[in-house]
């Protein structure tokens, strides 16, 4: 195999990666309340950030100082040195900058003195503390050919020490990796969007990877020491693109939706097996679930959330669509409104709530920006402005958010499980950040509770060695509750 066919594969790649970027960050970068927005175009433009005022947003000059260097698909905002104010992470196609948050919502680039230096094409991030020692760690997903001599599972796993300087510890993960024939110094990488979720409920955050060409990955943590990979025949999606995790069965333990690509028999791509639903058995295992839940054709998916759209205590999935180069079938690709029916099934109806995007979706945020009690919908668009679907359901459904108050070096508590308790039954959430292709939403965990007028008990088990828990009871609905660690 000559040189001059893995120079022009490479290349070929490289512009494959700037097609399937564009993602979302939303999150309260100057801690004033509000949820600001920064929006990565994946091509054509450098992202912009926007800070909200009076529910609208409105764009920063010189983006308070987030300067990329070169074109970023995705950023993050994380605090990195616990100082109780969100930097931020940019995620550009060789590499990352870190820009340090300065107290008042204006950056300084800081990447150097965090030691995250990449090489390689770097997807999606997600952060939790995977050793259970305070700080938030980084995994960074890669999709693409590398050169990478002698440095096999770099630039994945990364250990915050506590100041905000990291580790290289990608060893402790064995993520899937290959290589060209006959050239071992050319990795060759397919993951695009890594979760932390624990999934087998010790306290540990374990790692969902979602993943290319039939790659994805179940990775149990080994109580903060390295991560086993218990991957099994049934993680059998062809082409995993997005990620989202939830309770979708309400039967107390976290589930995992894969979206990936329906052809419908056709030969206009490889693949035609379509998204997956992965169910929990309650001890981490997951079984494939996508046809007795009714989800697996969702043609080209990319981001993906699992969220409450009309309260009624039921999780419902949405996922953005499209992609170029691949016919005129995926150039209007309708994303898909999946609703929950509450008996594990769903039915498909982005037509009729109101929703037509029809644009290169990529990055999906769900989240309630406005904070009237209803999930919203960001869509991140491949080289063009964004989309925002505001949630006007009218149903009287009821509602609670919380958002928790962590330790200084966790500040939105990230890891910690949520059970709420209604007449209805229970439900749960993770906190999490970076659970989304290429996209980041607030730590807020939003219940839908129908028509139940009252949380009898609100449930919190925090993050860390010692799981420290906290109950609250008579819980008033229709608010948005902060609770503090204890």
């Amino acid at each position: 195999m000559g040189l001059a066919y893995i120079v022009a594969q490479l290349a070929h790649e490289a512009k494959s990666v700037h097609t399937v970027s564009g993602g979302l960050a939303l999150a309260d970068m100057d801690n004033d309340g509000d949820l600001d927005l920064y929006v990565a175009h994946g091509r054509n433009a450098k992202g912009k950030l926007f800070d909200q005022r009076n529910g609208r947003f409105v764009a920063l000059g010189g983006n308070n100082g987030i300067a990329p260097e070169d074109m970023d698909r995705a950023g993050y905002f994380v605090d990195l040195d616990s100082d109780g104010w969100r930097d931020f992470v940019s995620v550009q196609n060789r590499s990352v900058q870190v820009f340090r948050n300065e107290g008042d919502g204006f950056f300084v680039e800081h990447t150097e003195a965090t030691n995250l230096r990449h090489s390689r094409s770097t997807f999606s991030m997600a952060a939790a503390d995977f050793d259970l020692d305070g700080d938030l760690d980084l995994f960074f997903a890669h999709w693409q050919g590398s050169w990478n001599p002698g440095h096999r599972r770099s630039e994945y796993l990364w250990r915050n020490d506590g100041t905000g300087f990291f580790e290289d510890i990608s060893d402790r993960v064995a993520v899937h990796e290959g290589s060209l024939e006959g050239r071992p110094d050319v990795a060759l990488e397919h993951s695009f969007t890594p979760t932390f979720a624990d999934i087998d409920a010790d306290g540990y955050p374990d790692l969902l990877l979602a993943s290319d060409f039939g790659t994805s990955q179940v990775f149990r943590n080994e109580r903060g020491g390295a991560f086993t990979d218990i991957t099994t025949e049934v993680i059998s999606d062809e082409n995993g693109m997005g990620s989202a995790v939830g309770d979708y069965d309400n039967d107390g333990d976290l589930d995992w939706f894969v979206s990936s690509v329906h052809a419908m028999g056709s030969n206009d791509f490889g693949s035609d097996t379509g998204n997956r639903m992965y169910r929990n058995d309650g001890q981490g295992n997951f079984e494939d679930a996508t046809d007795s839940a009714l989800v697996r054709n969702g043609d080209w998916g990319w981001g993906s959330c699992l969220q409450d759209f009309d309260n009624d205590g039921h999780l419902d999935l949405f996922h953005t669509n499209g992609i170029q180069d691949y016919g005129e079938r995926y150039l209007e690709d309708t994303s898909r409104l999946f609703m929950s029916n509450g008996d594990g099934t769903f039915t498909e109806r982005a037509e009729s709530s109101g929703i037509s995007h029809t644009g290169q979706g990529r990055g999906v945020v769900c989240a309630d920006y406005n904070d009237d009690g209803q999930v919203d919908i960001f869509i991140a668009n491949n080289g063009n402005a964004p989309n925002v679907y505001e949630n006007n359901t009218d149903n009287r459904n009821h509602y609670l958010a919380v958002d928790l108050e962590g330790t200084p070096e966790n500040a939105d508590a990230i890891g910690a499980r949520i059970t709420v308790t209604s007449a209805s039954g229970q439900q749960i959430r993770e906190v999490r950040l970076g659970t989304w292709y290429l996209s980041q939403g607030p730590a807020t965990a939003h219940f839908g509770l129908g028509v139940d007028d009252r949380v009898s008990e609100l449930e919190i088990a925090w993050p860390g060695p010692d799981r420290l828990t906290s109950r609250l009871v008579n819980v008033a609905v229709d608010q948005r509750l902060r609770v503090a660690h204890p």
